[in-house]
């Protein structure tokens, strides 16, 4: 799946109640990331977890068929592999973004190291 196509479909299952002039301001205008959405808190706080709550969210999500990009090197979606099944694996990154399959769940380590990380499951 292209950036583009992942960028789309992310904003399509994780953020499709969040009024689309929220969406325009904060996360699709220049400067901005999907994950604000969490920073600045579009969503209930309930809805997501942050910081070590997400990391442990992480490890014990089930990674079948899940797939990640790395938003500022990759054009395209990779698949998890065993190397990246912790949330520790992760850290190193500059800006990762996991989701399940189906887009179920979604984890985000930011490039910014007071956001995040993030978790959130689609329900």
């Amino acid at each position: 799946m292209t950036k583009e196509e992942f960028y789309n479909k992310w904003i399509e299952a994780f953020a499709s109640n969040i009024p689309k002039k929220d969406i325009q301001k904060y996360v699709k205008s220049t400067g901005n990331y999907i994950w604000h959405i969490f920073s600045w808190e579009l969503l209930n706080e309930n809805q997501y977890l942050i910081g070590e709550k997400a990391k442990e969210a992480y490890d014990k999500i089930d990674k079948k068929g899940a797939f990640y990009i790395e938003w500022f090197e990759d054009k395209h979606t990779k698949d998890v592999i065993c190397d990246l099944n912790t949330a520790n694996a992760l850290d190193d990154f500059v800006e990762i973004y996991v989701v399940g399959r189906d887009f179920k769940w979604t984890y985000i380590k930011t490039h910014e190291g007071m956001c995040g990380p993030y978790f959130m499951i689609n329900k």
